[in-house]
């Protein structure tokens, strides 16, 4: 029973996810992005470049702290799918506040890059644009 409901909250959690979030590919779509995201930065002014990686570090930084609150949600919400009686209103507490984590996080790498981007100059900028233009087109395209 303990292993259908994990199953049951794992599914249900990856549906509250973005594409970002997505189990699927995970890995070889964030080595993608990060290699058009190089590919796109090596063709900055390498001060420039350092600079960006850096301020996206950090909050790489920030958005693991934030991932550790993530896994205490999954979690939480196993023990509530797991129990005895359901607790509808603690089940949707809880997925209520990972939602509002998963912004929390968003946020923090949106800011990042704005903060980043704002340091470039228009031609940076649409090198950076360029470097994610494949893979949004990509994504559009399926």
């Amino acid at each position: 029973m303990k292993k259908l409901t994990s199953i049951t909250a794992l599914l249900f959690i990856l549906s509250l996810s973005t594409a970002a979030f997505a189990q699927t590919d995970k890995d070889s779509k964030k080595d993608e992005m990060q290699s058009y995201m190089e590919e796109a930065l090596s063709k900055l002014p390498e001060a420039d470049a350092q600079k960006f990686r850096d301020t996206m570090k950090e909050a790489h930084e920030k958005n693991m702290a934030i991932a550790d609150r993530i896994h205490g949600l999954h979690d939480d919400l196993d023990d509530i799918l797991s129990a005895d009686s359901f607790d509808k209103s603690a089940f949707l507490a809880t997925s209520k506040k990972l939602r509002e984590v998963y912004h929390e996080m968003r946020e923090n790498t949106d800011n990042a890059f704005a903060d980043a981007a704002a340091k470039l100059t228009t031609q940076e900028r649409k090198t950076l644009v360029a470097a994610m233009a494949y893979p949004h087109a990509k994504h559009k395209a399926q």
